[in-house]
């Protein structure tokens, strides 16, 4: 149950923050893509995962995919606001600097402004490391054979069997406490030596 708990967080986080990242960079340089793209992202991010589980489920089948999906989800918004946030706030002047060493827009943007925006980037990826677990657990409870989602099911189903509970409970704070720990270690190394 646990390693598939773990695959779901891992596909899902990878998915959603690719997908975070890139809308971040695309609201970010365009002011037409954020003027109509925000209010749709926005609007899916107000709508809870738990009624848009069911859903997903229904469409995509019980399978990875819909897991996966529901995962990168509620893990996207965050990421792609943090994108966004952080290649917005990189200093004027080092692109500038960049413009007038002839740099091109990928140059630019790959050496000057993700770097600059790493520690935002990051902070954001740390949020979504824990939300996508959330998400594998509700993904597993709209629909799934296996998983730590399941194990909480079936210990409420068998008349509620406390220690199966507790124990399951533990091992998803577990599983949490220790992406988010993985990910403070990542971003510390990347922000030091970009530095």
């Amino acid at each position: 149950h646990f390693l598939t708990t773990l695959t779901e967080v891992l596909l899902g986080l990878l998915l959603g923050a690719t997908a975070g990242i890139l809308t971040g960079i695309l609201l970010a340089r365009s002011r037409l893509a954020s003027r109509m793209l925000s209010p749709y992202i926005v609007a899916a991010q107000a709508t809870p995962i738990l009624a848009l589980a069911p859903l997903i489920a229904l469409w995509f089948g019980t399978g990875l995919a819909s897991r996966l999906l529901i995962c990168a989800i509620i893990c996207y918004f965050p990421i792609a606001v943090g994108t966004m946030v952080g290649i917005r706030s990189v200093d004027p002047r080092l692109i500038e600097l960049g413009r007038s060493l002839r740099a091109s827009r990928w140059q630019r943007l790959s050496r000057i402004e993700v770097p600059s925006a790493l520690p935002q980037i990051l902070g954001s990826l740390r949020i979504g490391v824990t939300l996508a677990v959330v998400g594998a657990i509700v993904a597993e409870w709209a629909g799934g054979d296996s998983g730590l989602g399941v194990l909480i099911n079936l210990a409420r189903g068998s008349m509620f069997d406390i220690p199966l509970m507790f124990a399951t409970l533990f091992t998803i704070a577990l599983l949490g406490v220790a992406l988010y720990l993985i990910v403070v270690a990542i971003e510390r190394r990347l922000v030091r030596s970009h530095h």
